[in-house]
C-alpha cells in the first residue's frame, strides 16, 4: 500500500512537470507566433504584387504546414486575401493602418527627428504645414537652438509660400496646375530688398526645387536668416509639410552645405516612419547653394 502511494506520488510530480514544462512551451510560442504574423504582414506590405506561399516559407524561414495555417487565419480575419496562388494584404490590414496613422499625429511622430536635426545643427529646427486656401504656411513645431544668437518665432506664425524656404518646397511638391495657378493670383510682395517677387524667375526657382529636392532660402522673407528646406512624403505621396532649419544670415551662409545635408536626412527619414516607402532622397548642388 505504501508503495502504490509512492507510485502515485511520483505519477502526480510528473504530470505536474509536464503540466508546467507545456505551459512554458505555450508561453514562449505566443511571442514567436504574433512575431510571425507580424513578419508576413511587413512582408506583403513589401511586396504589393503579392507572394507565394512558397515564397514565404523561404522569406520567414519556417515550416510550409506552419505557414499555411498561419495565412488561412489571416484571410479569415481578412487581414490577407489569396488571388490563385499568390497571398496579398487584406481590407482589414489597411484598416488598421490607418488607425494606427490617425492615432500618431504628424507632430508626435516627428519630434523624434527634428529634435536630431536640431542636435546635428546646432540651429532652431521647424515642422510647416501648408494651408492652400490661404496660400500659406503655418509653422506646427519649433526646437529652438541653445545657441544665445539664435532664430526664434512662435509657434502658429504663418509665411507667405512664394518667399520662404519650406513655402517653395511646399509649392513644388503640389499639383502642377495648382502650383502655376498660386503664382498667377497671389500677392507677391516683397519681405526684405532680397525676396524674389518675379513670377517666371519664381517658377524657374521651383522647378529646380523639384528636380534637387530641397530649397534654400538667404535672407528673403528676414533678413539676417537663412533658411534650408525639404519636404515631408505621405503614403500617399503627396507634400502637406516640409522640415526646416533656420539659422543667422553669416551662420548658415558659412554651413549652407552641412545645413541643407541635414535638412534633407531629417525630412527623408520623417517622410519614412509615416510609412512612405519610396520617398527619393534628394541630391545636394556641389557647392551647397541655389
Amino acid at each position: 500500500m505504501q508503495k502504490s502511494s509512492v507510485h502515485i506520488r511520483l505519477a502526480a510530480t510528473t504530470l505536474r512537470g509536464n503540466a508546467a514544462a507545456a505551459a512554458a512551451q505555450r508561453n514562449d510560442a505566443a511571442p514567436m507566433a504574433l512575431e510571425r504574423v507580424l513578419r508576413t504582414l511587413r512582408l506583403l506590405a513589401d511586396d504589393p504584387d503579392g507572394l507565394t506561399l512558397s515564397q514565404l516559407k523561404e522569406q520567414l524561414g519556417a515550416p510550409k504546414t506552419s505557414v499555411h495555417s498561419l495565412l488561412q487565419g489571416l484571410t479569415a480575419a481578412g487581414y490577407v486575401q489569396r488571388h490563385d496562388s499568390l497571398y496579398r494584404l487584406g481590407v482589414q490590414s489597411f484598416v488598421l493602418g490607418a488607425a494606427l496613422v490617425a492615432a500618431r499625429s504628424l507632430a508626435v511622430i516627428a519630434t523624434p527627428y527634428l529634435r536630431e536635426a536640431c542636435a546635428q545643427s546646432g540651429e532652431t529646427v521647424l515642422l510647416a504645414v501648408i494651408d492652400r486656401p490661404a496660400g500659406r504656411l503655418t509653422y506646427t513645431q519649433i526646437l529652438e537652438s541653445h545657441k544665445p544668437v539664435r532664430y526664434t518665432v512662435p509657434v502658429g506664425t504663418t509665411r507667405p509660400l512664394f518667399a520662404s524656404s519650406a513655402g517653395r518646397v511646399l509649392l513644388a511638391f503640389q499639383d502642377d496646375a495648382w502650383c502655376r495657378e498660386y503664382l498667377k493670383t497671389a500677392d507677391l510682395r516683397a519681405l526684405t530688398d532680397r525676396t524674389v517677387t518675379d513670377r517666371r524667375e519664381l517658377m524657374k526657382i521651383i522647378e529646380l526645387i523639384r528636380a534637387s529636392g530641397h530649397a534654400a532660402t538667404i535672407g528673403e522673407v528676414t533678413p539676417d536668416v537663412a533658411g534650408f528646406a525639404a519636404p515631408v512624403f505621405e503614403p500617399d505621396g503627396q507634400v502637406n509639410a516640409a522640415v526646416i532649419i533656420a539659422a543667422p544670415i553669416e551662420r548658415g551662409r558659412a554651413a549652407a552645405q552641412r545645413l541643407a545635408s541635414i535638412v534633407i536626412q531629417s525630412a527623408t527619414q520623417l517622410s519614412q516612419a509615416l510609412g512612405c516607402r519610396e520617398a527619393r532622397t534628394p541630391t545636394l548642388p556641389m557647392n551647397g547653394k541655389r
